[in-house]
């Protein structure tokens, strides 16, 4: 019969034998870093104090090996990556910034002279230039006009289309009115200057006066929309003026002066 070790104090006895340190066929053993007993190869446990082993080493230490071996080589690996890849990284390839050109200096509300409209006489090119603007103004016042006019004819006034028609009107004028003090460097332009300018602010005021008012105040847009044909009577004859004058002076403008029909209602008309 096999021998039994008594434990202390009275405790189950421990099996003594070859069981005791995991006894193996192939006869291979480690010694349990705890106990110091022979622990069999492939035993993941000490039969003596019960510590589970690795490897030969306590599986928490082996556990604390791997994971910082783990670490470092991801480390190593990642720093031997960069490395690498700055070394075969192609050089920068040098940016020549251009030379500027300098260019002459405009004012800068100044409008844009147009090389291809032709030499102008003795002409200021600045104000040459305003007055091709100033005629563009007048063609698209003269379309909006004959917009503006059907809209009143209508057995319903729409104060939604004369309201966009006010607006572009408006802008016309404003955009004119901003242009239209380059002229001054022309003195045969005083009297287009003098025209042209008191026109614009006219259509203006009166457009700002319609545009104040309550979409559902069909009266109020049908008086502005009258006030401005009365007003723009006039822009027939400022556009010929603007001809004539571009004529003297060599100078091509866009368009033709178009006389304005004279069948548009009066601004007394009733609905």
């Amino acid at each position: 019969m096999a021998a039994m070790a008594t434990g202390p104090k009275g405790k189950l006895p421990l099996e003594a034998g070859p069981q005791l340190i995991g006894d193996s066929p192939q006869g291979g053993y480690v010694a349990c870093p705890n106990c110091g007993r022979p622990v069999a190869d492939g035993l993941v446990r000490c039969p003596g104090c019960g510590m589970r082993i690795l490897m030969g080493v306590a599986a928490s230490r082996a556990l604390l090996f791997l994971t910082t071996g783990a670490v470092l080589g991801l480390l190593v690996g990642g720093l031997t990556v960069g490395w690498l890849m700055g070394i075969t990284r192609p050089a920068p390839i040098p940016v020549v910034a251009a030379a500027a050109t300098a260019s002459p200096t405009v004012h800068p509300s100044a409008p844009p002279v147009d090389a291809s409209a032709g030499p102008a006489q003795d002409v200021d090119p600045i104000a040459a230039s305003a007055l091709r603007q100033i005629a563009s103004t007048d063609a698209q016042l003269a379309g909006s006009l004959s917009s503006l006019k059907h809209e009143l004819l209508a057995r319903t006034i729409d104060t939604g289309a004369i309201s966009s028609t006010l607006r572009q009107m408006s802008a016309a004028a404003t955009y004119g009115a901003s242009v239209v003090g380059y002229l001054s460097a022309w003195s045969d332009a005083a009297d287009v200057q003098g025209n042209v300018g008191r026109l614009y602010e006219q259509v203006r005021a009166i457009a700002a006066r319609g545009l104040a008012a309550n979409l559902a105040s069909a009266a109020a847009y049908k008086n502005a929309g009258q006030e401005l044909v009365v007003a723009l009577e006039l822009l027939p004859a400022n556009r010929a003026a603007e001809f004539q004058l571009a004529a003297g002076a060599g100078i091509n403008l866009p368009g033709a002066p178009t006389p304005i029909p004279s069948s548009a209602p009066s601004p007394g008309a009733s609905d």
